[in-house]
């Protein structure tokens, strides 16, 4: 744990403690907590996002590209500060987080069940549903973008080169908790020309507007064709599942489909992308170089889930290319 406040570090050791985990080191220099990194990984790492002593963002980078494990920001302002939060998740964070305080115990309940969440992803092993192959039909085309940690930062970058007028439907599901997710759309929208909406219940989806799911349950798309959110699988260690939302479209999505898996800790993604595969859809993974982690492509390759591979600024002209 990288943070200034020496009395939030001690929190910080009660909640790990009494959830049966152990605090490896905690620190207040940056430095300190890049050669800790090397010499003791841990598989959390929890830092504070408004650092005095460097920028935070450059730092999580700086630890992604040489020791890539689990990241977390923490801050007492986050919701007044949605770019430095975006930033942070674009560099590598998986999630940004209230700073607890024995005065909320509501926020110490919801950082308890994100750290142990997080034991759940890594332990998380997914059974592989293989799919008949059966031809697709080619209108009106969903395209069903998964991501995680770096998943800002490669949306970005896809979005930007899309034309504003196109002819499908894109749903983004973006490992974050909620209360990041109309930060989220807002901080796109801010840098593309086009729309960018957070998914509502019971909602049919527009032909050009992106979607992004934006509860801690799972987007899916219903029997009627309209979004919904669903708590099922409750025990699902990924929250939104890109899992769970590729499945509900090749079900109930009477046209094509695209799916693409992006830069992101674990398998979530890689078992919807290979029933995609098998009934004759597109697959598209981001390739190694360009992942900040390269879990979630990775473990769809592995299950020959994945048409091409390609670098993070090749992936928007491929969709494109396969839209008509």
């Amino acid at each position: 744990m990288l943070h200034s406040n020496e009395d939030t570090i001690r929190l910080f050791k009660f909640i790990v403690t009494e959830l049966g985990f152990n605090m490896c080191w905690s620190c207040q220099s940056p430095e300190k907590a890049i050669n800790l990194c090397n010499s003791d990984r841990p598989d959390l790492l929890l830092i504070q996002l408004d650092l005095e002593s460097c920028n935070t963002s450059s730092l999580i980078q700086q630890i992604m590209s040489s020791t890539p494990t689990t990241v977390i920001v923490i801050s007492n302002s986050i919701k007044q500060n949605p770019g430095e939060i975006f930033d942070a998740m674009s560099a590598g964070a998986l999630d940004a987080f209230t700073e607890p305080s024995t005065d909320n115990p509501d926020h110490l309940n919801d950082l308890k069940n994100k750290i142990s969440n997080i034991k759940k992803l890594h332990d998380s092993e997914l059974k592989i549903r293989n799919v008949k192959s059966t031809s697709c039909v080619k209108t009106t085309p969903l395209v069903a973008i998964g991501a995680s940690t770096g998943g800002p930062a490669a949306l970005l970058t896809i979005l930007r080169q899309l034309p504003k007028d196109n002819s499908a439907v894109w749903v983004i599901i973006q490992h974050m908790d909620h209360q990041f997710s109309q930060g989220m759309a807002t901080w796109l929208n801010d840098q593309i020309d086009i729309k960018v909406e957070t998914a509502l219940d019971n909602q049919a989806p527009k032909l050009g507007h992106v979607y992004l799911a934006s509860t801690n349950d799972h987007l899916i798309i219903n029997k009627r064709g309209r979004f919904e959110y669903t708590n099922i699988p409750v025990d699902y260690p990924y929250r939104p599942s890109v899992d769970v939302f590729f499945e509900s479209a090749l079900t109930h999505w009477p046209h094509k489909l695209i799916g693409v898996l992006l830069t992101g800790m674990g398998r979530d993604g890689a078992n919807g992308l290979l029933s995609f595969y098998n009934r004759g859809m597109l697959t598209i993974a981001q390739n190694k170089t360009s992942c900040a982690v390269y879990g979630m492509p990775k473990a769809a390759c592995e299950l020959n889930a994945v048409s091409v591979q390609l670098d993070i600024n090749q992936i928007a002209d491929e969709i494109i290319k396969n839209l008509g």
